[in-house]
C-alpha cells in the first residue's frame, strides 16, 4: 500500500524535509538556523530569478550600499549562495566553479551583513556564516532526496576538498576513497 503525504501548508512540507535530510545527515541544526533555512526555501521556491544571479555583481553590489540596502542584499546574497551550494549544486558545474566558491561567496556575505547589523541580527547573520556547511549539507540531502541522486565519486570529491563537507567524506569512505584526513577545506 502506498503512504500519502498530506500536509497543510507549504512551509510544513519543508520542514519536513528539513528534518528528514538533518536526520539523514545526522545533524541537528539549531532551531533558529532550521527555521531560518525553512523560511528561506519558502521565500525563494518561486522566486523565477534565482538563476540569473551573477554572485560576484550582486557581491559589488551589495558592498556598494548603505543601511539596510546594503544588509538586505548581503542576506540576498548569502540565501542564494546557500541554495546554489546545497539545493542546486549542478550550478557550480553550469557557472565553471566549484561548490566552495557559493560557500565563501555565502559565508562572506552573511558575516559582512553581521559586521553591519545591529545585536540579534548580528548575532544570526554570524551564525548563518558559521553554519553555512551544515546548512548546505542540510540542503545537498534535500536535493538528493528530491532528484534521488547522490553526487559521484569525483563529485563528492571536489565538494568534500572545498568544504570539508562530512556527508561526501562518508560517501568517499564508504567507496574506499578515504581522504587524508577529514578537515578538508572550508
Amino acid at each position: 500500500m502506498n503512504t500519502i503525504y498530506v500536509a497543510s501548508t507549504v512551509a510544513e512540507i519543508w520542514h519536513d524535509l528539513v528534518e528528514e535530510a538533518e536526520q539523514e545527515v545526522h545533524l541537528q541544526l539549531e532551531h533558529e538556523m532550521e527555521g531560518y533555512l525553512v523560511m528561506t526555501l519558502i521565500r525563494y521556491q518561486n522566486y523565477a530569478a534565482l538563476q540569473s544571479h551573477v554572485l560576484a555583481l550582486d557581491y559589488f553590489t551589495a558592498h556598494q550600499g548603505r543601511g539596510q540596502v546594503r544588509l538586505q542584499r548581503l542576506q540576498q546574497l548569502g540565501d542564494i549562495s546557500l541554495l546554489y551550494s546545497g539545493l542546486y549544486p549542478e550550478q557550480a558545474d553550469r557557472r565553471t566553479v566549484g561548490t566552495d566558491y557559493f560557500v565563501k561567496m555565502g559565508k562572506s556575505a552573511y558575516s559582512a551583513a553581521s559586521a553591519g547589523a545591529e545585536n540579534a541580527l548580528s548575532e544570526m547573520f554570524a551564525e548563518l556564516s558559521s553554519s553555512f556547511v551544515p546548512l548546505m549539507q542540510v540542503l545537498r540531502a534535500v536535493h538528493d532526496h528530491t532528484a534521488r541522486e547522490r553526487p559521484t565519486l569525483l563529485e563528492a570529491w571536489d565538494l568534500w576538498s572545498g568544504t570539508g563537507d562530512s556527508d561526501a567524506w562518508q560517501q568517499l569512505s564508504q567507496h574506499g576513497a578515504i581522504p587524508v584526513n577529514r578537515v578538508g577545506r572550508a
